[in-house]
């Protein structure tokens, strides 16, 4: 369907007119910091985080069960901190509460990060990013006229692999469903190396991409 929003791979762009697609993507990223600090700060700014997180993926039209698509590591990961915490011989209910706190603060930093890909093209992040840049060396007198963004490039380019990197598992995933390859521990030692070297592979063909147009290292 046309109007439908649900993405192929975690972390993918939706295309949409809602008001939070249409915030600048600078304030974006700084509101998925603030939330993120927030809820590893107190309970306070973890109910915040998480109610806020809510809210704006509502705003956005997305499901907020959907914004944690892809999270399985991070919940297995959470479980044992939680058990870790808990300490399964002597029981302690106290761990058992902090490790739900950690689990959480994971989890919600997780889906802010998802909800701002899923509202935020890289182009719009890395024009954002490049204008604060720009802004910070006219600040500071900065004599270099036309010179390139280096700082807004990489951070962009280190944000980009984010979404790359699941669309890949993804792919990856797909096509050992369509071989009947089972679940579990074999498909991981499958589907990791071959996630592992087609992401070098983009890191390498990147690379190239920079230095045809004059962004080599030394530059």
């Amino acid at each position: 369907m046309a109007g439908k929003l649900t993405p192929r791979t975690p972390f993918a762009y939706r295309a949409a007119n809602t008001a939070l697609h249409r915030i600048p993507a600078i304030v974006k990223l700084l509101c998925v910091i603030v939330l993120s600090t927030a809820a590893f700060t107190t309970i306070y700014g973890l109910a915040a985080a998480i109610l806020l997180t809510i809210v704006f993926s509502i705003i956005a039209h997305i499901p907020p069960w959907e914004l944690f698509k892809g999270s399985k590591p991070l919940v297995v990961m959470s479980l044992i901190i939680i058990l870790v915490k808990m300490n399964i011989i002597h029981v302690s209910i106290e761990g058992l509460f902090d490790g739900i706190l950690i689990a959480l603060r994971i989890m919600v930093t997780f889906a802010a990060a998802a909800l701002l890909f899923s509202v935020t093209t890289m182009r719009e992040l890395r024009l954002s990013l490049t204008l604060i840049e720009n802004g910070i060396k006219r600040l500071f007198g900065s004599r270099q006229k036309n010179a390139i963004p280096f700082f807004s490039l990489g951070i962009s380019l280190m944000l980009g692999f984010i979404p790359r990197f699941f669309e890949l598992w993804e792919g990856v995933n797909l096509a050992c469903e369509a071989r009947s390859c089972k679940r579990g521990i074999r498909r991981l030692i499958i589907v990791l190396p071959l996630v592992t070297e087609r992401m070098i592979e983009a890191a390498a063909e990147t690379a190239l991409a920079l230095e045809a147009r004059g962004l080599g290292y030394g530059e």
